[in-house]
């Protein structure tokens, strides 16, 4: 079965989802949606920053298709691929978050993959609209391709960033660039117009008010660059996917969108898989670092995306033996 439901939650679940409901929920819902209130939530990311580093990697600081990025390397002795990245896009609705809110995350697919994992800080609201964001992705994603000559790229996101991640293999076959090695997603948006669909409801949702998604939308539109392509990841031609592992929460309003389009995927034939797990925030992984639900999440996307490598690995292997 394309998808795994995990049941059993552990005893950390209930005071995070309850907590999460009870005061993060109405904090978002009132959140104000414009220019002062969209600018403040950069102090978020800052604040984040200055806590704890994560432990296990190597970091450096450096600029990616004009953007900063924040390059997270296994310490150590590695059994790691020099051909191979990932290409790490945050959530946090196109308006909020960045490379130190997701800096644990990015250290732990490092460590579980045993890649480098290049955190990009792409455009965001109020600079500038989802054209800009999707646009760096892709931008990110050709230069570690084109000029750093990664042979294999893994896209990965959560949230926001999981509708810019699928946003490259769009991208990637417009542009005749090579498929990612694989796409990962924790909770990803795939549809850019979730808050205006009258057949989604964030009622189950831990925090996620769909009220709140439906006054962002319009935000999403502004310039620079204009949104082309597909505003529904579903729309997307199946058989131009790389194998696909999404992790979602139980009853989140995100939810319905991931189990359609893995089960989408595996009647294409394509390689794709979704972890399911009770009473579960959105985002999760990203969110509570020590918690077992995380753990678990981390480590069955890791075997996913490191079988995917083998996979890419061997196909590049007989292709090397076929040109020479």
């Amino acid at each position: 079965m394309p998808i795994v439901h995990h049941r059993r939650p552990s005893l950390l679940s209930y005071p995070l989802w309850f907590g999460s409901r009870v005061f993060l929920k109405p904090l978002l819902t009132l959140w104000p949606i414009n220019k002062a209130g969209m600018a403040g939530l950069f102090l978020i990311d800052r604040v984040v920053a200055v806590g704890p580093k994560p432990r296990g990697v190597v970091r450096e600081q450096l600029t990616l298709a004009g953007r900063s990025t924040e390059l997270a390397m296994p310490a150590g002795p590695s059994r790691r691929d020099s051909d191979t990245a990932m290409l790490y896009l945050h959530g946090g609705a196109f308006v909020v978050c960045g490379i130190g809110t997701h800096r644990s995350i990015a250290a732990r697919l490092a460590r579980a993959c045993e890649v480098p994992v290049f955190s990009l800080e792409y455009r965001q609201l109020p600079e500038a609209g989802v054209g800009a964001s999707v646009a760096d992705a892709v931008a990110a994603y050709a230069e570690l391709i084109n000029e750093r000559h990664y042979r294999r790229v893994i896209v990965a996101g959560d949230s926001a960033g999981g509708f810019l991640a699928a946003k490259v293999v769009e991208a990637a076959v417009e542009r005749g660039l090579p498929a990612p090695a694989a796409l990962v997603g924790f909770s990803p948006l795939l549809d850019v117009d979730l808050g205006t669909n009258p057949d989604r409801s964030s009622r189950s949702d831990a925090y996620i008010p769909k009220s709140k998604m439906a006054k962002l939308a319009p935000q999403f539109d502004r310039g620079p660059v204009p949104l082309t392509g597909v505003r529904r990841i579903a729309d997307l031609d199946p058989v131009e996917f790389p194998p696909t592992v999404m992790v979602t929460a139980e009853g989140e309003m995100l939810e319905p969108d991931v189990i359609g389009l893995i089960e989408i995927l595996d009647e294409a034939g394509v390689e794709a898989l979704a972890h399911s797990y009770a009473w579960q925030v959105h985002a999760f992984p990203v969110l509570a670092s020590h918690h077992p639900e995380t753990i678990h999440a981390i480590e069955a996307t890791a075997a996913f995306a490191k079988e995917a490598i083998r996979e890419g690995k061997s196909a590049d292997d007989r292709e090397d033996q076929r040109a020479g």
